[in-house]
């Protein structure tokens, strides 16, 4: 077995109370440990305030680090970037698709410019071909020649969505961290988005970090899932087993939410038993 590409050791990440208040500092995380392996999609699973983004967003420097260690790629990257270059070589390394496109595209930016900007910030693209090359990148995430001159505001949630993926694919890098890439999307679309990230995962062996709340979205796509509550890993193991025989309460909470044929609601302190 290969080396992961991602070693997240003992992390931890305390948020201070705020200044002038009586108020108690707040864990988000605590003592959160795994690997992502190469070519590999790792699910986060848990609800909201679980603590799932915030460890994504440790990972890529969003977020300081209050203990613990991350490697990447078989480097230390647990402390924040402090220079343009230090960001700029862990953005080539990991790249971040948000949950709402819109807000992380500029809207004065046409599509292909964005793309374009990205290939020329990390050096993938230089001379005369970086056009053709954005293009090629755009055509790969399912979005021809027409959408180049257009701007964000033009275009739907999920064609927002695939240039936020074609922009972190301008970079080359050897993870994509999702957050919640696809819950602000339709059901037909979200399974669109889905079947393509299956593509470039097939395409260029690119390891995901999936972070979300639905379990049927993490069944479809991902090979193993960490199951966090309240900061912790309570639960962890390969997708299709861990859903098909949840030993952890809260995992069988999260499962037993799922609708389905015949599905009705089920109090969680049924399921602790």
């Amino acid at each position: 077995m290969s080396a992961p590409i991602i070693t997240v050791s003992d992390l931890r990440k305390v948020f201070p109370a705020p200044r002038g208040t009586k108020g108690e500092d707040v864990v988000a995380v605590d003592g959160v440990s795994f690997d992502l392996l190469a070519d590999e999609c790792l699910a986060i699973v848990g609800e909201s305030g679980s603590g799932k983004t915030t460890v994504a967003r440790m990972i890529v420097g969003l977020e300081t680090v209050t203990s613990g260690t991350v490697t990447v790629d078989g480097q230390d990257r647990t402390a924040a970037p402090r220079s343009l270059a230090a960001r700029r070589e862990r953005a080539r390394e990991v790249q971040y698709v948000f949950q709402d496109p819109y807000s992380s595209l500029n809207g004065r930016q046409r599509i292909g410019d964005v793309i374009m900007s990205n290939l020329r910030l990390h050096g993938r693209g230089r001379g005369g071909t970086i056009k053709q090359r954005a293009q090629a990148i755009l055509d790969s995430v399912g979005l021809p020649q027409r959408f180049f001159d257009r701007y964000p505001r033009e275009l739907s949630g999920g064609q927002r969505q695939r240039v936020a993926i074609a922009r972190a694919l301008a970079a080359d890098p050897k993870v994509i961290v999702l957050d919640e890439a696809v819950a602000a999307l339709d059901v037909s679309i979200q399974a669109q988005i889905l079947n393509l990230l299956a593509d470039i995962k097939a395409e260029r062996q690119v390891s995901y970090l999936f972070i979300s709340h639905d379990l049927a979205v993490v069944n479809q796509i991902s090979d193993r899932m960490v199951v966090m509550e309240n900061g912790v890993i309570v639960d962890q193991g390969v997708t299709a087993e861990l859903l098909a025989h949840p030993t952890h309460p809260y995992t069988r909470a999260l499962r037993a939410a799922v609708p389905g044929p015949g599905w009705k609601p089920t109090r969680r302190d049924q399921l602790a038993s």
